[in-house]
């Protein structure tokens, strides 16, 4: 029977982040928590709260999360991760160091006879016309390519500051909308989707519908929140 845990929005490396430590923590004491008893983990977008893969350079201050997912993939938990509007490009590090199956943006499967749709959210909302053409523009295979001739000491600290910017644009949407995103989970269940799990909005959320369940799962930074899935039912929970 599966036991799997999905997190999402934990943005590692935040620079505004105000206790760093207590969050590191926090993040790596869940970490060895799946390895107790999980088969799965699903990180819906935002792991980091930049990520762009260079050939030979990783953030070494990212280095004590790695090296705990590895573990867990040698403990033999399935790892997937799907990207989000932070993970600018995932490469083949992850899948060839790590041994996570990445995602570049919705992923769709099945689990003890459920189907789950997962998709970190960004571009649902409507009025999201803009980001949606400029999403395009940065997971271009030419811009992408085009950003690997930035050093890292220049490349990863404007890349910070994009992100502050976004993720200020995020926290001055109105949360309490959360039509587009019912919605649009809505429109999965009409497909046999038992289960949509998004994340983006630092919101978290359950929303079910004749015996399906939406969950927003929330953020690394204030709630904490994840879900779990323990082969007979999906729970929204804040880790203690």
């Amino acid at each position: 029977m599966a036991h799997a845990f999905f997190i999402s929005d934990l943005h590692i490396g935040e620079p505004e982040q105000y206790n760093e430590t207590y969050k590191r923590e926090k993040i790596l004491s869940f970490l060895k928590n799946v390895a107790s008893g999980g088969t799965h983990l699903f990180i819906v977008g935002d792991l980091f709260d930049f990520w762009y893969e260079y050939k030979y350079v990783i953030p070494k201050k990212h280095f004590p999360y790695l090296h705990q997912l590895r573990l867990l993939v040698d403990a033999g938990i399935e790892i997937h991760y799907l990207a989000g509007n932070h993970d600018f490009y995932l490469g083949k590090f992850f899948r060839e160091y790590i041994g996570i199956q990445t995602w570049p943006e919705e992923y769709e499967f099945e689990l003890d006879n459920k189907r789950f749709f997962l998709y970190h959210g960004d571009g649902v909302a409507k009025r999201d016309h803009g980001y949606r053409f400029i999403k395009k523009i940065f997971r271009n295979e030419f811009s992408i390519w085009l950003y690997r001739w930035l050093h890292p000491d220049v490349g990863i600290p404007f890349a910070r500051f994009v992100s502050g910017s976004s993720r200020k644009y995020t926290n001055q949407i109105d949360l309490r909308d959360e039509s587009d995103y019912k919605d649009f989970a809505e429109q999965q269940f009409k497909r046999g989707i038992d289960y949509v799990m998004m994340g983006h909005r630092h919101n978290p959320l359950v929303h079910e519908k004749e015996g399906h369940i939406y969950i927003n799962l929330g953020d690394w930074m204030e709630n904490f929140s994840y879900a779990e899935f323990d082969g007979s039912g999906l729970y929204l929970k804040s880790y203690k």
